[in-house]
């Protein structure tokens, strides 16, 4: 399992990829005071954002969900996190082309 943590303006973006599969979800956690801390559990993973306020996601096969209480930390283990230099995650995406305009319809009776 692949995790990838990354701050976009005020979103943090956690991807998780697992056997071929990409699942991601943000949370608005304003600008990181320290940088994040992921946790390894018993059952996936803990990523823990100190912004704003202190935010928690857990991390399982399946994506990323948002804590609404700190968890128990108890027993899990910290993971060495591997800065990349721009960023790993997701690409941004790009704006979509303008649409040509619609010609004028006919107006109804007049053929």
């Amino acid at each position: 399992m692949t995790v990838t943590i990354e701050l976009r303006g005020n979103q943090t973006q956690v991807g998780v990829a697992h056997g071929g599969q990409r699942q991601g979800s943000g949370r608005t956690t304003g600008p990181w005071r320290t940088g994040p801390k992921l946790w390894q559990t018993v059952d996936g993973g803990v990523v823990e954002i100190s912004g704003d306020e202190p935010t928690w996601l857990r991390i399982a096969q399946g994506g990323a969900e948002a804590l609404t209480t700190a968890p128990d930390l108890e027993g899990a283990t910290a993971v060495r996190l591997t800065e990349v230099e721009g960023g790993g995650g997701q690409p941004g995406l790009k704006p979509m082309a303008p649409m040509t305009p619609m010609k004028p319809l006919k107006p109804l009776g007049q053929d």
